[in-house]
């Protein structure tokens, strides 16, 4: 008799890490319209499901845009200083937020390599893991440990040009 692996997921949940500076293009180009156009796709792609968000975001986008939160209704937000601050606060979710473990699907919304460590993790316990990127800008190394990937289109978004966010 073969050995199953034991997790401690609930079937339904899942954690989300939107690295929102990754998306919209830089923290100079972090404003409500790019922001909500954002939001919105997630909200059609996921809305669905019972999904924790957490965003982050460095100390420039967030001067830049004060009402930044405002823009992801029921998101905990993170802010931190340094050229890859938002990254590392998105790793350190991955690795160490109690409901990373617990839930059977990991949403990552960027596609920087920082994140590989953890989801591989995750991923070795049992999550599945799910990307959300712009074409051309995820992690090699994340697409292949993806099991579902979405491409996002930030112009198409913004303009109202195609929906569904591009394929």
């Amino acid at each position: 008799m073969k050995s199953q692996k034991v997790t401690h997921h609930s079937e339904g949940r899942c954690l989300g890490v939107i690295d929102i500076e990754n998306l919209v293009g830089g923290s100079d180009q972090v404003c409500p319209r790019k922001c909500k156009a954002l939001w919105n796709f997630l909200e059609k792609q996921f809305g669905h499901l019972p999904i924790m968000w957490v965003a982050a975001t460095g100390v420039q986008a967030r001067r830049k845009h004060v009402g930044l939160p405002f823009d992801f209704p029921g998101v905990r937000f993170l802010v931190r200083a340094g050229v890859d601050g938002a990254d590392m606060c998105l790793s350190e979710v991955l690795a160490s937020e109690p409901a990373s473990h617990r839930s059977a699907r990991i949403i990552i919304v960027g596609g920087d390599g920082r994140t590989v460590p953890a989801a591989t993790d995750l991923k070795a316990k049992g999550c599945s893991i799910i990307v959300v990127g712009i074409r051309g800008t995820i992690s090699r190394k994340l697409l292949d440990l993806a099991d579902e990937v979405h491409y996002y289109s930030p112009y198409a978004q913004v303009n109202g040009n195609n929906p569904q966010g591009g394929i």
